[in-house]
């Protein structure tokens, strides 16, 4: 649903995809305002607070490192790396060692030097205007709690509930506490600070809890919730109250009862794939437990996220690991798709004022040809274990595409050449500008399957920047030209022989597969949480497909979103 058709929905930042409906829990913030802020304590023997700092730093390294352990054996050397950076900064001078000097020269307490130095080091990365530095401040204060639990003997974070599973509303949410959850039971994450470049965002996404952070409500507000719907995709919290919970947890519960059966008749389910959208390998879990159809959409820039670029090899692994997972259904990996509200720090690229219109997906790629060869190798070298696809992202033009289908070719007679045994891919493109929908006819003509990116598609129709909350009632996937654009290209590929799916947020919307079902398109695919919803509208769906052409005519011929929404919602 559209958010300004919603009462008391909050408005954040999507920062980890997927849905949850649960009760709150409250991390509760630090009792002090400011808690790297403290008095000083009087005259110190600064001999012993050095040791004690000593002895601090060495328990808190222990920790981080058996958290890198657990972190490496759960999820891969790469989401390690968040743990083993914040140990490194028990070496940085300019944090444990300044500490220590300042013990000195100040006489002051171990615990006074590490809160002095925490605040000058957070103010001053807080002041940045690179989000991925300004989140980095966080990491710095991870490092700090840890060592003064050391120092004071603190116990940290309160215990999560024993039974039962949670959403959990923090007002920052750092990887040391992520980590230190219960995650089989978190069902999702209400964070008041953060963004989506915070290493706490990045785990979430690893363990597949939906987040939504970034919210403007005080944390009187946020606190005082009983239970809460949030979307992790949309961005957007739902506060539930305890009547209205047991009504709808009820619902849901009956309703995963019979989900296994749901509509196995339908001939709407037969008509569609049902797909999953994922990010790395750590969500197949995800896409098993929700019945997901393969993979529709594998957005491959959470690889490049890390520090250093991905080696080919590397890349190989996390592809070939999800096709085989999921054979004998499709996998459609997008090749990178970095630039707009996607920013990776090794490529160390310039700041544009206009991101979403800049260097981005396949035009930062064409400028990097040696980004889109590796990323290409790896893929037909993957190919070769499942059913797989490459998809390209921002195509505006046919030659865009025809000059990445020349880098495809290049890097399978590469591998070849190399000895790698590959197998078959089909190739696509992500429709999201609406030039390419435009020509859709001429670019079926060069592939063999449209994917819709809805989320983009409506962003770019619309002229509506998608991350700006204060234009959220203007983003309207519902808009009759955005629902246009898509029957165009579905209409273009069935008369090319080409097979269409819906790879966007609408892939998941709860009132949209009417409209998909009439218009004969072929796949959705969503975040796995989404897929139980979507299947039993399907399943449910009240006309026949010789049926479905007035609804599709009904629905073009609307002027509003709000005339198009009033004839979904009585399906």
């Amino acid at each position: 649903m559209a958010v300004a058709a919603i009462k008391n929905r909050w408005q954040g930042i999507g920062a980890s995809a997927g849905l949850a409906l649960a009760k709150v829990w409250v991390m509760e913030p630090p009792a002090s305002q400011n808690e790297f802020s403290i008095e000083a304590e009087g005259p110190v023997d600064f001999t012993a607070e050095q040791h004690r700092l000593a002895e601090a730093v060495e328990k808190t390294r222990q920790a981080l490192l058996a958290l890198e352990a657990q972190v490496k054996n759960e999820q891969g050397e790469k989401v390690a790396q968040i743990f083993a950076a914040h140990a490194a900064l028990l070496d940085d001078p300019a944090f444990i060692g300044e500490a220590r000097s300042r013990i000195a020269s100040f006489s002051i307490t171990a615990r006074k030097a590490v809160t002095d130095v925490t605040a000058e080091s957070v103010a001053m990365l807080e002041s940045l205007d690179d989000e991925y530095f300004r989140e980095r401040a966080t990491d710095v204060k991870d490092v700090a709690r840890q060592i003064l639990e050391h120092l004071t003997g603190s116990k940290g974070q309160a215990h999560f509930p024993a039974i039962g599973d949670y959403i959990v509303v923090a007002p920052e949410l750092t990887p040391a506490q992520t980590i230190a959850l219960p995650k089989d039971r978190v069902a999702g994450f209400i964070v008041q600070k953060g963004g989506k470049t915070s290493h706490a965002a990045i785990l979430a996404r690893t363990y597949g809890i939906p987040a939504v952070i970034g919210l403007s409500q005080s944390w009187q507000e946020l606190a005082g919730l009983f239970a809460a719907r949030l979307d992790g995709e949309e961005g957007w919290v739902e506060p539930v109250e305890a009547a209205e919970y047991a009504l709808q947890a009820g619902k849901n519960e009956g309703l995963q009862a019979v989900e296994d059966k749901a509509g196995e008749d339908s001939p709407w389910l037969k008509q569609f794939v049902l797909a999953a959208n994922i990010g790395s390998p750590t969500d197949l879990p995800f896409v098993e437990k929700f019945q997901g159809q393969g993979i529709g959409l594998y957005r491959t820039e959470f690889l490049f996220m890390g520090n250093t670029l991905p080696s080919e090899e590397e890349q190989t692994e996390a592809y070939r690991q999800v096709i085989a997972a999921c054979s004998p259904h499709l996998t459609i990996i997008r090749t990178l798709d970095i630039g707009g509200d996607k920013q990776a720090p090794a490529l160390n690229l310039p700041r544009e004022s206009n991101p979403f219109l800049g260097v981005r997906a396949l035009r930062l790629c064409f400028e990097r040809p040696e980004l889109l060869m590796t990323q290409l190798r790896a893929i037909w070298r993957a190919s070769a274990a499942g059913p797989a696809a490459v998809m390209f992202p921002m195509i505006a033009a046919r030659e865009e595409l025809r000059q990445a289908k020349d880098y495809l070719e290049q890097a399978r007679q590469a591998v070849l050449t190399n000895g790698y045994p590959v197998g078959s891919l089909q190739v696509g493109i992500m429709i999201e500008i609406p030039s390419a929908a435009w020509i859709a006819d001429k670019l079926a003509e060069e592939v063999d399957f449209f994917s819709i990116g809805t989320n983009d598609l409506t962003q770019y129709t619309l002229a509506v920047d998608r991350e700006n909350s204060a234009l959220a009632s203007l983003n309207q996937p519902y808009h009759p030209a955005v629902l246009g654009l898509i029957a165009r290209v579905s209409q273009a590929a069935k008369a090319r022989g080409v097979w269409t799916g819906i790879c966007g947020e609408a892939g998941g919307d709860p009132l949209l597969p009417p409209f998909f079902a009439a218009l004969g398109i072929d796949e959705l695919s969503m975040a796995p949480g989404q897929l139980p919803k979507v299947r039993r509208k399907l399943a449910g769906l009240p006309f026949a497909p010789g049926e479905a052409d007035s609804l599709v005519s009904r629905i073009l011929d609307c002027a509003t979103h709000d005339e198009v929404k009033a004839i979904l919602q009585n399906y």
